[in-house]
This record gives structure tokens, sequence and C-alpha cells, in this order.
């Protein structure tokens, strides 16, 4: 239960959050050798981003018609891979519009499986009268997680940062290694959750003999 719970807050964590930072990427001016943003508006934001929101939409829908399968860890662990792979490339690649909307797409594809997932997971390691308190404690641990890596990403941020007028304003760097914290917190989840032994069918596994 501590490795399901586990592993599904912190890829939750960096599904939910990354997209959040990289809006200060996006709306962040563009200041050659003070701040590396984007300087789009906030409506050019919201129209382009739609892009990867449906990428991880349809892709969870997707997903979930496999969920019913023996062994839904195999679809968890593929889930986990691409979203790792998808922050690593947006970590080097988000210079311009294609780049950013082609490597967010990609780590969009694995968020999409890790959060149709993750409900799974919590079913197949807790009884049935369990399942809203497991269910519970995956949200707590989605904020508590959430919290210690946005303080982390800013923390990098910082490190990266130029002061004007008493304004910070990000370098690329600090925005490369943002991306790259959320690759590194899934690969967490994933080494998490080669651990994670068979799970349970919560509609067969409960029904006594007879």
């Amino acid at each position: 239960m501590a490795l399901a719970l586990t592993a599904g807050g912190l890829a939750q964590t960096v599904a939910f959050t990354m997209p959040g930072l990289a809006i200060l990427l996006a709306l962040f001016p563009h200041i050659p050798g003070v701040s590396a943003g984007l300087g789009w508006t906030a409506q050019h934001n919201a129209v382009v981003s739609v892009s990867w929101n449906l990428v991880m939409f349809g892709t969870g829908l997707f997903a979930s018609r496999f969920l019913r399968r023996p062994d839904p860890r195999k679809v968890w662990i593929a889930g986990l891979a691409v979203m790792a792979l998808g922050y690593t490339l947006v970590g080097f690649f988000h210079g311009d519009e294609t780049e950013l909307i082609l490597t967010s797409c990609i780590a969009n594809i694995g968020s999409g499986i890790v959060v149709a997932t993750a409900p799974v997971l919590v079913v197949g390691v807790v009884s049935r009268d369990e399942q809203g308190l497991g269910s519970g404690m995956l949200n707590m641990l989605i904020s508590l997680f959430g919290a210690i890596v946005t303080a982390g990403a800013y923390a990098l941020l910082n490190a990266h940062s130029t002061v004007v007028d008493g304004t910070a304003f990000y370098q690329d760097a600090g925005y490369a290694w943002v991306f790259w914290l959320g690759a590194l917190v899934t690969l967490l989840a994933l080494a998490l959750s080669l651990f994670i032994p068979r799970l349970r069918d919560p509609e067969t596994d409960d029904v006594l003999p007879g």
C-alpha cells in the first residue's frame, strides 16, 4: 500500500504541477540576458495549451480501456516512462511555440496514462471497505508532494534568476531544471513502482468461497 500510494502521489504531482509551472515560461517577458520567458499573452498561452491538454484527456480515455487487463501495472509503468521522457525533452526543447507543443504533448501522453491509472493502483492495494480511505490518502499525498515539488522548482528558478528593480526574472537554465525536476520525480515514482506486487481485483478477491 505504501509503495502504491507514494508512487501514485509522486507521479500525479508531476502531472498536475508541471503544466502550472510552464505558465511562468509562457507569460514571463523575453529579455535577452535577463529573462528567458516566451512573452506570450494569457490568451495565447490558453489557446496553445489546449493542444497538450487534449492529448492528456484523450490518452487517459484510451488508456482506461486497458486497465481491466490482468496486470495494469504495465500500463502504469509505461505511462511513467513516457512522462519522464517527455519532461526530459521539454527541459531541452522549450524555446518557442513549436518546441513546447511537441515536447509537452509527449509528456502529456504519459500524464494521461498516469492520471487514469493511479486510482486503479489504490483500488488494487486496499480492501473494498478501505477504498475511500485509500483515495483520501492519495489526494493528501498529492497535496503534500505538490508543495514540496513546487518549492523545489522555485528554488531552481531563483538560483538562475536576474533581479531588476526588485523583480526576479528567470533564465533558461532555471526553466530547464524545473522540467528536469519533473522528470527526476517521475523516475523516482517509476523506481518505486517496480516493487509493487501484483494488484488485487476487488471484484473477485473480496468474494468469499461459496
